[in-house]
């Protein structure tokens, strides 16, 4: 007799058949295609346009103007001879005084030199504070420069003609320091 095929039951088991065949492989995805072009660009919006100003502000940069570097610089130097050219006055008053047997001429010394040496300390605090671009010291170099003026002026009428461009040196001065950048500059407005 012949035996009959019988089929095969999916859910039996039949140990001929777990050693005979190897076991599926699991099931995976496929693998992605690959990229031929890149993909597009994003585009972002443009950056926003810096807000207007109506001055350029060299303290909005950080940044002082070349003219107040020169005149804080020139400020520093005339400082300098100021307090040292005062301090002799000073010193040669009393000298001058006894050299000559006049108390008026060793005092007229004296308070010429105590006059050049507030004056140099005054340059070189306004010196320091322009380099440093202090609001203070715009101040004070308005009020140094008017007093170089209304001096200048006085030295003019009594007939020292040389006194004109020294007042034209500190109306230029002045002029520069009420420029409005040079004032944003100082933090005046």
């Amino acid at each position: 007799m012949q035996e009959q095929e019988r089929p095969s039951d999916p859910g039996g088991s039949d140990p001929a058949d777990d050693y005979s065949s190897p076991p599926p492989p699991p099931e995976t995805a496929p693998p992605p295609p690959p990229m031929t072009t890149p993909p597009p660009p994003v585009e972002s919006a443009p950056p926003p346009p810096p807000p207007a100003a109506t001055t350029t502000s060299a303290a909005a940069t950080g940044q002082r103007p070349t003219g107040v570097t020169v005149i804080a610089i020139l400020a520093a130097i005339g400082g300098v001879f100021g307090v040292l050219f005062g301090l002799f006055g000073l010193l040669a008053g009393g000298a001058a005084g006894v050299a000559t047997g006049s108390a008026a001429l060793g005092g007229l010394v004296t308070i010429f030199g105590l006059l050049l040496l507030i004056v140099g300390i005054a340059n070189l605090a306004f010196a320091w504070g322009a380099w440093g671009l202090q609001p203070w010291a715009w101040t004070l170099g308005i009020v140094i420069q008017a007093v170089a003026i209304v001096l200048g002026l006085f030295y003019l009428i009594n007939g020292d003609f040389g006194q004109v461009f020294g007042i034209a040196i500190a109306g230029l001065i002045t002029y520069y320091l009420f420029r409005p950048e040079v004032k944003a500059a100082f933090g005046r407005t």
